[in-house]
């Protein structure tokens, strides 16, 4: 049986290597194990999971996957971790470490060839992810194809706030109601600053996403426009929803189409984008475009 290694073996490593953390990388570590255990645990993976981690930095989070997953792919920006995982997880089978910029990978097809080379039946997509990824990261893994069965991703509490968040409030945006259409957070627990080293500015949170069921979900032709349709709706908050549409959406079919459609919604045409869940613009979307079509269909004149 291999033998993984522990969190003060990893630690020790640290300072042996004489690898000091680059806070530009984004690299707070955890010191917690208690709290690198529930994560992984969180993850539900067994022996027919491959769990992808995003900077795994020394380990201490990997080492508890390993011991959990089929499978591991890790992917560590800092080259200089190198040495460490060498040393740390040579002897692990099935893990695989990549160093690169987890930005310009394609994580879901990785996912994929990882799962058919270890004959693997599912996907889980983990990390502690630096704040000026995050947002693109998770933007990233919506759509109707991607791998993952769930998603368990430590990130700053603001940015964790703004995904949870509800309609009407101020956090509410574009990453709530995006990652909305595809996922569903199932647990989330807060870790303090205080459990990293070296000490952030900020709080963490760890969110547990599940997949949602494909019924009420865009369609795979429907998304690419509706990505761009919530992209131009918050884009201006403040104005009310059509003029925002007006300003930033390239497919907008002018004022009458939208206020119709809002209208339909039983929804006042001066209503914001904050002020409608992310099922609401989907159908409101849904309505805008047919409304579209059927102006420029023949002997359709506009109304």
């Amino acid at each position: 049986m291999t033998t993984l290694p522990t969190f003060d073996f990893l630690m020790l490593q640290l300072k042996l290597k004489g690898i000091w953390q680059h806070r530009s990388l984004g690299q707070h570590f955890l010191t917690d194990s208690y709290l690198l255990e529930r994560i992984a645990a969180a993850t539900l993976c067994g022996p027919q999971s491959l769990a992808v981690e995003i900077g795994p930095g020394p380990g201490t989070l990997t080492t508890q996957l390993a011991a959990r997953a089929g499978g591991l792919v890790a992917i560590e920006f800092d080259p200089r971790m190198k040495a460490l995982h060498d040393d740390a997880f040579g002897t692990v089978d099935q893990a695989q470490f990549i160093y690169a910029d987890a930005m310009k990978m394609d994580l879901q097809r990785l996912a994929r060839e990882a799962m058919a080379r270890w004959r693997l039946s599912e996907a889980v997509l983990t990390g502690n992810l630096p704040f000026q990824i995050t947002s693109p990261l998770l933007f990233g893994q919506c759509g109707p194809d991607a791998p993952w069965r769930a998603m368990v991703v430590m990130i700053q509490r603001e940015v964790a706030d703004r995904i949870c968040a509800a309609p009407h409030s101020k956090a509410y945006g574009i990453l709530s109601v995006k990652l909305a259409y595809w996922w569903r957070v199932r647990e989330r627990f807060e870790v303090s600053a205080e459990r990293f080293f070296p000490r952030p500015q900020v709080d963490a949170a760890v969110l547990v996403f599940e997949r949602k069921d494909a019924a009420g979900q865009p369609t795979r032709e429907q998304w690419p426009g509706l990505s761009a349709f919530v992209d131009a709706a918050f884009g201006q908050r403040r104005k009310m929803l059509f003029n925002s549409l007006a300003g930033r959406w390239q497919a907008y079919p002018g004022k009458d189409t939208v206020i119709g459609a809002l209208e339909a919604l039983g929804i006042s045409e001066k209503a914001r984008a904050e002020d409608l869940t992310p099922g609401e613009l989907l159908v409101l979307y849904r309505l805008i475009v047919d409304g579209a079509k059927k102006k420029v269909e023949p002997g359709i004149q506009p109304a």
